[in-house]
């Protein structure tokens, strides 16, 4: 989670019970749990000594040091970070994704997500059991994917809960993506008794954040070790990449067009790309992670890759038929005022299926297919539909051959 938090522990800890606090930015690999006194990304034994540093005047205070979030760092704090080391706790409080500190009570049993990427980060965590409901459009990502989960009661869209049903549920926590912090307080006090958590893992999701948001949903749900093995998993195939494109020039990176919904619509943020080995042509746009663009734009910033996104119910585990990306895909190659464009006249236009490969947790099969994609020499030995299959195979259970079912790309892997 792009973590966020007061400007002291305390000051978090004294809000609990009070309006929720907005926050400055935690750095970005450092777990967001009080009790990470050193602000690293994780609690172990050198918390418990920098608490105690802390205590003898021999450390500064931080944001995360007053573990049991009671306004002072003293040696209760100490034997608080002992019990979460121990996995003892009866209490953890977190920094959510809005920069709250939110206090979740032990052990967790029912949650509801309101989003597929909190959904599917559960279930990577084997903790799919917890999962009481799932909001109404969860089902786009059809029933292959879901398994017994789309059998499960629906409680309205994200953004839209439906709170009698949240309630009727009696979840131990309320999963919510996306929103202002007005929303949340208003989802807050319509969901009296339930922890909301805001889980921001919004697209695009940058993969570089997963260690210290898949680790504190860990913690939260009792599954360390299971949120271990997935970064350790996960980060195999990050690592890869990052140093082979580590040795490039920026003339070696080729320029990437990435699309946000239509086809003069760029993405303005998309880390992904970056990681990848490719210059984003829209990263000096602004304006959010989406902005307008016109034709003759495109033209002038003549990428060398086109990047397009889709969503929607063609694509995904329950399709084996491309000819709705493949007319996507024609449509682009058509457009005349792109004929002299690089990437379409080198036919380097490409189509992830965002909901199947390009979401949190598992975003990060989308980017070895960018790695492909951007330097096929580079990475001849990368294949990303067995990185999709591992995933499937280790952390799913889904029985499904990627190989020979589903639409997640276009145009499809040669073999």
């Amino acid at each position: 989670m792009r973590r966020m938090i007061c400007i002291l522990a305390t000051t978090l800890c004294m809000a609990l019970l009070a309006a929720p606090a907005y926050a400055a930015p935690l750095g970005a690999a450092t777990l967001g749990i009080f009790g990470n006194a050193n602000m690293d990304d994780t609690i172990d034994e050198d918390d418990i000594a920098y608490v105690e540093d802390i205590i003898e005047g021999t450390n500064e205070e931080t944001e995360l040091a007053d573990a049991n979030c009671d306004g002072k760092v003293d040696r209760d704090d100490i034997t608080q970070i002992d019990l979460v080391i121990r996995r003892e706790e009866k209490e953890l409080t977190i920094v959510d994704d809005h920069g709250d500190a939110v206090t979740v009570k032990k052990p967790v049993t029912r949650v509801i997500p309101d989003h597929i990427t909190s959904l599917e980060a559960i279930r990577v965590l084997g903790a799919a059991d917890l999962i009481v409901a799932t909001q109404a459009l969860t089902d786009q990502v059809g029933p292959t994917f879901l398994q017994g989960l789309g059998e499960l009661p629906t409680v309205g869209g994200y953004r839209l809960p439906d709170y009698e049903a949240i309630l009727s549920l009696n979840p131990d926590i309320y999963f919510v993506y996306s929103g202002s912090q007005e929303q949340k307080a208003m989802i807050r006090e319509n969901l009296p008794g339930i922890t909301v958590i805001y889980a921001g893992y919004n697209e695009p999701y940058d993969p570089n954040d997963l260690t210290v948001d898949i680790r504190q949903l860990g913690y939260i749900l009792d599954r360390r070790d299971q949120a271990e093995e997935y970064i350790n998993w996960h980060n195999s195939y990050l690592d890869l990449i990052k140093e082979r494109v580590a040795g490039l020039s920026e003339d070696e990176k080729p320029l990437v067009y990435v699309t946000c919904f239509s086809l003069y619509s760029c993405r303005a943020i998309f880390p992904p790309i970056d990681i990848a080995g490719g210059i984003n042509i829209g990263a000096d746009l602004g304006g959010g992670y989406c902005a307008e663009v016109d034709p003759e734009w495109v033209v002038i910033q003549n990428p060398d890759i086109l990047i397009d996104p889709v969503v929607g119910w063609d694509y995904g585990y329950d399709v084996d038929d491309l000819s709705v990306l493949m007319a996507v895909h024609d449509d682009i190659m058509n457009h005349p005022e792109l004929a002299n464009v690089t990437a379409v006249e080198g036919g380097r236009i490409y189509h992830p299926d965002i909901y199947s490969i390009g979401l949190f947790p598992n975003n990060i099969i989308s980017v070895a297919y960018y790695a492909k994609w951007l330097h096929p020499d580079l990475f001849e030995d990368l294949d990303p539909q067995r990185v999709h299959q591992e995933y499937l195979d280790r952390f799913t259970p889904i029985e499904f051959n990627v190989k020979e079912h589903g639409v997640f790309v276009y145009p499809p892997l040669e073999d």
